[in-house]
Parts: C-alpha cells; sequence; structure tokens
C-alpha cells in the first residue's frame, strides 16, 4: 500500500510541475532565452548543396537584450573560428529575432530545451548548455555518435557521408579522455560495417572541446563541439580541411539515469511526503482521483488532474 501511495504521491507531483510548465509556457519574453547554448546550425549554397556546418557557444543576456558568441566552421571545406555579437527579441508568442552586428536578422523560436533558428541558406538547433564549467568528467559513458555531410576533393574520400557509432568515453588515471568503440557508415555509395576505433577528447572549462577519433583502416575525424544539456550531449562538426559535416554525441539512455543512492533517497523523500499530513488533506480534496486510483467505479467523471494521472500511469 504504502509503495502504492508513493507512486501516487511522485504522479501528483509530475503533474503538477507538467500543469505549471504550460501555464508558464504560454508566454515568452527575452528571460525566456537567456544563459549560454550550444548551436549546430548547418548551411547550402543557392543549389541547395552543402556549403556550411558551424557549432557556435552562444550567450544570451536577457537584461540588455544582446547575445554573444563563438563559432567554430567548416566553409567550403576550409575551417575558421569566429566571434559573434548582436541583438535579440523574444516576443509573448515564444517567436523572435536575432540581429548579429553586421550580419543579416535571423529568425527564432524558443523550445522547452533551447531554440530554432533559420537564417537565408541556412538552419539549425540550439540546447542549453546547463552547466557553467566543465571538465572530461562531463562527459564520460556512454554515448551514440550520428554525423552526416559531405567530403570535398582533397579528402579521403570525395561525396555524402554518415556515419554512426557507439563509443565508450573514460578518463585514464592522468586525467586525459579516452575514446574506444565502433563506428559504421557510408561514404557515397560505400556501405562501412562497424570497425573498432580509438581516440581522444579534451573538455575545456567553459563547455567546449574537441576530439580526435581513428577508425581502423581509415583516416583519422577531427571534431569541434560544445557540451550542452550538463554533459548529455555534445554537438559537434568535423575539423578535417575539405570536409563539411556536422553531428551530435548523444548520451545512451542507461548512462542518464540516476544513481542508486539517489534513487534510495528519492523513495525515502516520497515514503515521507505519503505520509505527512498536507498529503493525505490533498488527497481528501480530490475524491474523484482516490476513488478512481483505489479501484472505484472506471465510469466515475474524471478532473483534468486524474486524467493527466490516467495518461502517466
Amino acid at each position: 500500500m504504502i509503495s502504492k501511495t508513493i507512486r501516487i504521491a511522485s504522479l501528483i507531483v509530475l503533474v503538477t510541475v507538467a500543469l505549471s510548465s504550460a501555464a508558464r509556457a504560454a508566454t515568452c519574453s527575452n528571460t525566456s532565452l537567456s544563459g549560454t547554448y550550444g548551436f549546430l546550425h548547418d548551411g547550402t549554397d543557392s543549389n541547395g548543396t552543402p556549403a556550411t556546418a558551424a557549432v557556435t557557444q552562444i550567450t544570451f543576456d536577457s537584461t540588455t537584450g544582446t547575445f554573444t558568441g563563438e563559432t567554430a566552421a567548416s566553409h567550403e571545406g576550409v575551417i575558421v573560428t569566429t566571434s559573434l555579437n548582436g541583438t535579440y527579441n523574444v516576443d509573448s508568442s515564444c517567436t523572435g529575432t536575432g540581429i548579429p552586428s553586421g550580419g543579416s536578422p535571423f529568425s527564432i523560436v524558443v523550445t522547452s530545451t533551447g531554440f530554432l533558428a533559420v537564417h537565408p541558406f541556412s538552419e539549425g538547433f540550439a540546447v542549453k548548455q546547463g552547466s557553467a564549467t566543465c571538465t572530461n568528467a562531463t562527459v564520460t559513458g556512454s554515448f551514440g555518435l550520428q554525423t552526416t555531410g559531405v567530403f570535398l576533393a582533397g579528402a579521403p574520400v570525395t561525396g555524402w557521408v554518415a556515419f554512426i557509432g557507439k563509443l565508450e568515453l573514460t578518463v585514464n588515471s592522468s586525467g586525459q579522455g579516452v575514446i574506444r568503440g565502433h563506428i559504421a557508415g557510408s561514404e557515397g555509395d560505400t556501405a562501412l560495417t562497424f570497425k573498432p576505433v580509438t581516440g581522444s577528447y579534451s573538455v575545456a572549462p567553459d563547455c567546449t572541446g574537441t576530439a580526435t577519433i581513428t577508425r581502423k583502416g581509415k583516416s583519422t575525424m577531427n571534431f569541434s563541439f560544445v557540451v550542452v544539456d550538463c554533459g548529455k550531449e555534445m554537438l559537434a562538426i568535423e575539423t578535417d580541411t575539405d570536409t563539411i559535416a556536422s553531428g551530435t554525441f548523444v548520451k545512451d539512455i542507461d548512462d542518464r539515469g540516476e544513481s542508486e543512492a539517489t534513487s534510495v533517497r528519492r523513495e525515502q523523500e516520497f515514503a515521507q511526503i505519503a505520509k505527512s499530513r498536507k498529503f493525505n488533506e490533498f488527497l481528501r480534496a480530490f475524491p474523484k482521483i482516490t476513488h478512481r486510483l483505489s479501484g472505484g467505479d472506471s465510469g466515475v467523471e474524471l478532473s483534468a488532474e486524474a486524467v493527466a494521472l490516467q495518461l502517466v500511469l
């Protein structure tokens, strides 16, 4: 019984958060886009051919309506690093406009995790950084890798490329980032089966970083990335000359969960909630919910809160 009550307590907390989040999402302002983000964006030429792959670490200051950032990009295979700054405005509809100094405006849609942006011949998405500072240990664990793009004349191969991989990122006794795993892919019309890879990575305190991956029997791939979502993802571009490729390192679901100690502590907290006078008063205030959850008549009219609970049960 206490286990079921704990579960009910957990679900009610989740529903309360969800409902309050929906209410907050109804209206946006500059404060809805504030802090530091990783921004992955690609561009094409007027014929639709990939021309640019870029990753930007961008910081928005909602009090001044300004942004600053640093971009690593491949422009037609030439790797460059540039700084940017400008102004922005977010409307109540959660859409907005950014105006880079000396550049053309870009359109913004604020999302629950960051924002989407589009510019003539270029578009992309951004995820909030989440962590104020990072180290190599921030991104340890199992990651899935996905990259797509083109290799130009001068690269080991020429044409469209795509790669996926399963990688393990660890930190050795010297504090260096180590990569091991397997990568498969396609280079033009040539399919590449999974092969072992090794490599290294380095994360700076500002949550930007670099990685090198060596495929067995193939050329080495180098990346620049921005760590986002508190280390659960890295947005990256390949930085080898004559390549235009971008992608993401995404942490495996099994590595995203909380630790056993945290799980035990959370269950203890819910047990305390379930025993509390305020929680039981809350349940008595919603007889429709308690009636349904205790096995009552399924035909009883349910409140909005109960419907939400049934959806997540």
